[in-house]
């Protein structure tokens, strides 16, 4: 990821969560579709200030949430709210960061768009997925409302969310089993399961 969109997230982390209005109810309810494990490991792509930390805690009980995001001002700020209890912050980018773990869930709440390589990225992250795990990208707004949004800054005009068709593709070509694709004017959610050896 680009050194301008870490700029960009940098700048804006003091004051992101006031900035943001987290529809709790819906986003309880992508997250509770997922068949995520319990006492698992979770890896928050895009983590951001830690908007889903409490959902993941409440839901799954993982017993390690990795929060993963390119700009270090974001984990600080999630780092002031939740400390480091079941909690590691990674900052690096989602193509490049090496894991020394495995996951039993992988999460890419809001953040897909800002992938520059979205399919090598999905590649790499997947390298990190156990087997039978399952690798979610969520939003929690409509994919054309996500678009339009991005496309009023110089920064994110190019960050497009793609059709949830064409992400269930990509991931079915990178091997996981595609759980559910919506794409809808109210939500977007696309996930897989990770086949485990026959």
């Amino acid at each position: 990821m680009s050194q301008d969109i870490r700029a960009f997230f940098n700048e804006k982390a003091p004051f992101w969560d006031a900035m943001q209005e987290i529809p709790e109810g819906k986003l309880r309810a992508l997250l509770s579709e997922l068949p995520i494990a319990r006492a698992g490991v979770i890896l928050d792509v895009g983590s951001g200030t830690g908007v889903l930390i409490p959902f993941l805690r409440e839901l799954f009980a993982p017993s390690l949430i990795v929060e993963l995001d390119i700009a270090e001002a974001m984990l600080a700020e999630a780092r002031k709210k939740f400390g480091d209890d079941g909690i590691r912050y990674v900052h690096g980018d989602a193509k490049e960061v090496v894991f020394t773990e495995t996951f039993d869930a992988i999460i890419c709440y809001s953040s897909f768009p800002h992938f520059e390589d979205k399919e090598e990225t999905l590649r790499h992250l997947l390298a990190f997925l156990k087997d039978n795990g399952v690798f979610a990208i969520l939003h929690t707004a409509s994919r054309e409302h996500i678009n339009a949004l991005h496309a009023q800054n110089e920064v994110t005009r190019n960050h497009l969310l793609p059709e949830g068709n064409e992400v269930a593709r990509m991931l079915a070509g990178l091997g996981l089993s595609v759980l559910v694709v919506r794409d809808t004017p109210e939500e977007y959610l696309v996930a897989g399961l990770k086949k485990g050896v026959q």
